[in-house]
């Protein structure tokens, strides 16, 4: 049962049909002992309009074995043209039950025989005559290779040797590449050496500005302790000077002289109160001199607030200045101790005048000389009252100093729209650049920036500042802000023309609906701090931005670790 038998005499074509098979499944012309090529199997007795042949072979495609039964159907045909004409079709083509084009793959091909394991040139498959003598009357050799291809011990060794060459044309081909990526291998690495070093650049960035704020606020601590001193000294002085005058009044209205001596007396005091008033006004006009003298070291000291981006310089910058600072302070406190040295002069003078006039009037009575005493005594405080008085201007002038370093130091933190400079070298050239643009309204949507230009410090709130700043971090004050790519693309397009580098004035894209309203976060517990609660952040975009990149609302700040540890203690224990 299913078995066919092809009978007939010699040369009525029974090898021409097994021979039609084996070419049709896949076979080359050498494999049928009968041409070279293909072409040379076509008959010539067809004659010269003969253009090819053309074999077909319809394999049933049926059972579990079956190749693609959902694509084939139940009977797969295979067509082979064997073209003699240039441009003719020379190949394969796999037809459906239908007699429809499937596929024209060799690949395809070699896949369904596989599947239904038809070898073609295998010769215990498909034994032709010259097989058959060779299996019969033929050589060792000739048995061996039939036993080689029956065996596809042939055929492995033919795809062995593929595999190696192919492996060998990889492995030059890799040779050849590890030669040409060698120069991107050392590229890469330079490349990674630059990056590190831009990684501790940006560190020393970071140190330059936290050494800044901390030179600042600790000239400003200094200056407010002193200040705290001598306005204490002051008041104390004023104390003592009512207390004086309220006695020196009690004195003279108890006391009731007309005689002439003290008529004389008086108008000696007199004289000695216009010598007063006379070395008074030498006095101020020393105190002008002094005055014009400190306005060098004032301006050297505004000179000396403009700190340099590297960390090094900063710091001999920042020895300098303390020196200086010194030196003027020795030069006041010199200055401050002449002008007490003639005063002393003059009260001994006075003091020696009095003894001259109190050897006059011994015949005086006794309250007279209490007086005298009352005198004396008023004389004596007037010195100490004249040099607090100097002393409360010295400190007004230096309140007056420390002042203009905070505001100073609040334009810096954003409340001058003018100090745009502090937030990198190109924040003004680029702030220009938006302005030009938006006036042109080539801009689709609202553009923010920098953030630090809408920061302001709330007053009283100065001392977490610093602080402040340090939690919100490095790159966050430069920034411009967006809302869309059309803005954003136009915004990198003006960062390259002022010539921004990668860490200048970075941009993010906000969404929309975070310019119309500032969030409503939350506010602080009771006696903890937030960056939220020490900034005034004045733009919805720039607040927003600050929340949604830096969470200032949930970055408590606290001075001391105690207090910290105060602040985030439970009270049940934990």
């Amino acid at each position: 049962r299913n078995v066919n038998f092809i009978h007939g005499q010699n040369g009525s074509g029974k090898s021409a049909i097994l021979a039609a098979v084996q070419v049709c499944l896949g076979a080359g012309a050498r494999r049928t002992h009968r041409a070279r090529n293909l072409k040379d199997l076509v008959r010539k007795e067809a004659g010269a309009d003969c253009s090819g042949a053309k074999l077909r072979v319809t394999l049933l495609n049926r059972g579990a074995d079956g190749y693609k039964h959902d694509v084939y159907g139940d009977t797969i045909t295979v067509e082979r043209c064997i073209s003699l004409r240039s441009g003719g079709y020379n190949g394969y083509k796999l037809l459906d039950c239908n007699m429809k084009e499937k596929s024209r793959a060799k690949k395809d091909l070699d896949a369904m025989l596989d599947q239904l394991n038809i070898q073609v040139e295998n010769p215990v498959a498909v034994l032709d005559q010259e097989e058959a003598k060779k299996f019969l009357t033929g050589k060792p050799e000739d048995k061996y290779e039939f036993f080689t291809k029956a065996t596809e011990l042939e055929r492995l060794d033919r795809c062995y040797a593929s595999i190696a060459d192919n492996i060998l044309e990889q492995e030059s081909t890799q040779a050849r590449a590890r030669d040409n990526i060698g120069g991107a291998i050392d590229n890469t690495k330079k490349l990674k050496k630059e990056w590190e070093q831009f990684q501790e650049m940006d560190k020393l960035e970071v140190e330059v500005q936290e050494m800044r704020a901390n030179y600042g606020w600790s000239v400003h601590s200094e200056f407010e302790v002193q200040l705290q001193e001598e306005m204490k000294k002051a008041q104390k002085f004023s104390k003592a000077l009512e207390k004086r005058k309220a006695e020196l009044v009690t004195a003279e209205q108890s006391v009731n002289v007309t005689d002439d001596e003290e008529i004389a007396l008086k108008n000696k005091l007199d004289e000695l109160t216009e010598e007063a008033n006379q070395a008074a006004e030498a006095k101020t006009k020393l105190e002008n001199d002094v005055k014009n003298s400190l306005a060098p070291i004032k301006k050297k000291e505004q000179e000396k607030s403009v700190i340099k981006r590297e960390l090094t310089q900063a710091k001999k910058m920042h020895k300098g200045a303390l020196r200086r600072l010194e030196m003027a302070r020795k030069e006041i406190l010199e200055s401050q101790g002449n002008a007490a040295e003639e005063e002393r002069a003059r009260t001994r003078k006075i003091a020696q005048t009095e003894q001259d006039l109190a050897g006059a009037k011994e015949k005086v009575d006794p309250l007279k000389e209490e007086i005298a005493k009352h005198l004396r005594e008023y004389q004596d405080v007037e010195p100490s009252v004249a040099q607090t008085k100097e002393t409360r201007e010295g400190t007004e002038r230096q309140l007056h100093a420390v002042q203009q370093k905070v505001r100073a130091m609040q334009a810096e933190s954003g409340e001058g729209r003018q100090a745009l400079a502090v937030f990198g070298s190109k924040c003004t050239a680029l702030h220009a650049a938006v302005q030009k643009a938006a006036k042109a309204k080539k801009f689709r949507g609202p553009v923010a920036g920098p953030v630090g230009m809408y920061v302001k410090v709330i007053p009283g709130k100065e001392k977490w500042a610093q602080m402040a700043e340090t939690a919100v971090g490095f790159g966050a004050l430069d920034r411009f802000i967006v809302t869309n790519n059309a803005d954003l693309e136009l915004m990198k397009r003006l960062r390259k023309d002022v010539g921004c580098g990668t860490r200048d004035c970075a941009l993010y894209r906000i969404h929309p609906r975070s310019t119309e309203e500032k969030y409503n976060v939350p506010a602080p517990p009771q006696g903890v701090e937030t960056v939220t609660s020490v900034w005034n952040v004045e733009n919805a975009m720039a607040f927003n931005f600050l929340v949604d990149h830096c969470s200032i609302d949930t970055c408590a700040l606290t001075d001391s670790k105690e207090s910290s540890e105060k602040a985030l203690f439970v009270r049940d224990g934990r």
